[in-house]
């Protein structure tokens, strides 16, 4: 809702994206859009006679209102083009690429039917699942950074990342050890279900009479050795380090029921319980494989090049070359221009600005460099462009060694529980005893049955319930969080969860939503022009109600800021255009002497006081009922360095 003195305005919503219209609407064909570029990507598809895209899910397109502009001028350079094809031959090119922002059927059919917004592509398949396109094209007609900037302007940026031009990186190698290993428990335990089918029927002695049983052995031997050794080497090395987890009753279980099996068939006592063999096994791998599978679409195993740029401009002569990060050097000059990400470590030769350092530290407080600084790898710029002498190459720069650092590293648990782990040692030692005192018990009183006492005990125990349950249980709690967009490293998170009792919150973006800040302006008229010089000054920072500002602003035609200065906490203001601009809280405009503790951010001119925006920040959806739910169990604090709520 958008409030004013006198009236409540029901929002629109932006028919490309979903997302409210603010007053500043933008119209085409009777439809409203919340900004310029879904207007846009709108108005593109309609021209070219794709208006069918918004018929198959509502509001199916992805909003471009904080979109960045990009340039892809690297991929002019044919040494990274040719590392991105995966085919290129005579006019015919290929380029597989992920596109995160794929979501839904709409998505799927524009996509497929990009050759219709450029004729020079002759096909796309997309891998919905993984978020994949294989995109076609006539190099003769089309680049492919036309095809990059094309999905880009139509809401799909590619996710292109120094990684992509590893052509050995290890994520690429696929182990199908343990799809043989399914497949081959799978295979086996089928068919000795199959060949057991008379002895299900009442068939007695069938398995002797027609050598079932020895078919049986010989096809279950396999299993055991190749698709359950995982399990008995688990179980040895659990053993051999005197610490028993939950792989060791489930091994003592595996050969027991093999033995036992074995015995009755080569004695001609019994038929065996093979099938029942080969089914726990298949079972137990498959939960295995659910479990992996998650762990690889949720994709957390990077490296340290998944999240850096694929090129830098370099200076060779006098002239500034877009070039592939691996080719940089000890020395190489450097270009980085404003949002851009610093690939390696080294020194500010010229410009001055500000780096935001918060995937290397998770601090926000951007830092002020000027020339003659380090620069770090891993940090965003913020400001106009300036220009870095290489200290480091990429692979031995700052951000490598921290992201190799051992405090980072993952030990993996296999599929297994730390809980449950705890509690197989006694488990483990409980069985023993049970089957050895069954055994001695049945050794006095009928001894002919003391041998199947004591083994049905060590097959009945085994804890095949909980073996199953483990992988299927964590992998679908990954699987449901992730759908709610909460990402867990390891299963061991889900553990540590339970003994949490101290929740922490920040206000802003956790507990407030900053896309959804009401603004309500109070005091003298602004003309055109000081819109502008407001617009411009607010697009250049990064705090959440400036964004929110230049949001609600025309902000086509930005002016550039000179003698930019941000004070955390306090406000902006720069030189525009001739004008002083400067907006902010009371005190940053009147001073720490004037101010009257009014909360609201303030607008001055050239010395001249023009009035204030009072704002209303918006609860994330449904967050009070979590919060309630939240103290009945747990304590809550509340970080902020914002005005109350």
């Amino acid at each position: 809702m958008l409030k004013s003195k006198n009236q409540i305005v029901e929002k629109e919503i932006c028919h490309h994206c979903g997302e409210e219209c603010q007053d500043q609407q933008y119209e085409s064909d009777g439809f409203a859009f919340c900004c310029n570029g879904c207007q846009m990507v709108y108005q593109l598809l309609s021209s070219n006679d794709m208006s069918a895209y918004y018929l198959f899910d509502k509001n199916p397109g992805i909003s471009r209102k904080d979109q960045k502009t990009k340039t892809y001028e690297y991929l002019e350079n044919p040494e990274i083009v040719e590392q991105l094809l995966i085919f290129n031959e005579g006019n015919t090119s290929k380029f597989k690429v992920t596109l995160p922002q794929i979501h839904c059927s709409s998505c799927l059919w524009l996509l497929e039917n990009i050759n219709k917004l450029e004729p020079g592509i002759n096909s796309s398949r997309i891998n919905f699942l993984k978020k994949e396109a294989i995109i076609q094209f006539d190099n003769s007609s089309v680049s492919l950074r036309s095809i990059v900037e094309l999905l880009v302007k139509i809401g799909y940026e590619p996710a292109l990342s120094l990684d992509k031009l590893s052509t050995k990186s290890s994520l690429q190698k696929e182990d199908r050890k343990l799809t043989y290993q399914i497949g081959l428990a799978g295979f086996v335990f089928g068919n000795i279900m199959l060949l057991s089918f008379p002895e299900y029927l009442g068939f007695h002695q069938a398995s002797l009479k027609m050598y079932v049983g020895y078919i049986n052995i010989l096809l279950s031997i396999p299993v055991l050795i190749y698709c359950g050794m995982d399990y008995l080497k688990s179980a040895w090395a659990s053993i051999y380090q005197k610490e028993l987890n939950i792989d060791v009753p489930i091994a003592i279980g595996m050969v027991t029921l093999f033995g036992r099996s074995l015995f009755e068939i080569l004695s001609g006592t019994g038929e065996g319980y093979l099938d029942s063999l080969s089914g726990f096994i298949f079972f137990l791998l498959i939960g295995k494989w659910f479990q992996s599978y998650t762990y690889k679409s949720l994709d957390f195993e990077r490296n340290y090049k998944s999240y850096f740029p694929i090129s830098a401009n370099v200076k060779v002569g006098n002239e500034w070359i877009a070039m592939s990060l691996d080719k940089i050097n000890k020395g190489d000059q450097l270009q980085i221009r404003n949002h851009e990400l610093i690939p390696t470590d080294g020194i500010l030769t010229a410009g001055d600005g500000k780096v935001d350092y918060s995937f290397v530290t998770g601090e926000s407080d951007l830092i002020r460099k000027q020339e003659g600084d380090k620069l770090l790898a891993g940090g965003k710029y913020e400001g106009s462009t300036i220009e870095m002498e290489v200290d480091k190459s990429v692979d031995q720069s700052y951000l490598t060694q921290l992201w190799n650092d051992n405090v980072f590293k993952h030990h993996d648990q296999s599929s297994s529980s730390r809980l449950i782990n705890a509690i197989s040692s006694r488990f483990t030692y409980v069985v023993i005893a049970i089957a050895l005192a069954t055994l001695t018990y049945w050794l006095f009183v009928d001894p002919s049955i003391a041998f199947n006492a004591f083994t049905a005990v060590l097959i009945v125990a085994c804890p095949c319930a909980l073996a199953l349950a483990i992988p299927f249980t964590y992998g679908n709690i990954l699987r449901l969080l992730s759908s709610q967009g909460i990402f867990l490293k390891n299963t061991t998170t889900i553990e540590d969860i339970q003994d949490i009792n101290h929740i922490v919150f920040d206000k802003t973006g956790t507990l407030t939503d900053s896309n959804k800040i009401d603004l309500q302006y109070i005091g003298v008229g602004l003309t055109a022009s000081d819109i502008t010089l407001v617009a411009s000054l607010t697009s250049n920072s990064t705090h959440p109600i400036s964004k929110a500002i230049t949001r609600l602003l025309p902000n086509e035609n930005l002016l550039k800021c000179e003698d930019y200065k941000e004070t955390i906490g306090e406000g902006v203001e720069a030189i525009i255009d001739g004008f002083k601009v400067k907006v902010g809280s009371e005190s940053f405009i009147f001073g720490l002497e004037k101010s009257t503790n009014r909360k609201g951010v303030f607008i001055e001119i050239n010395g001249i006081h023009k009035g204030f925006y009072n704002i209303q920040h918006s609860f994330r959806k449904g967050i009070i009922d979590t919060v309630i739910r939240l103290q009945q169990g747990f304590q809550l604090s509340l970080v902020s360095g914002d005005n109350d709520l």
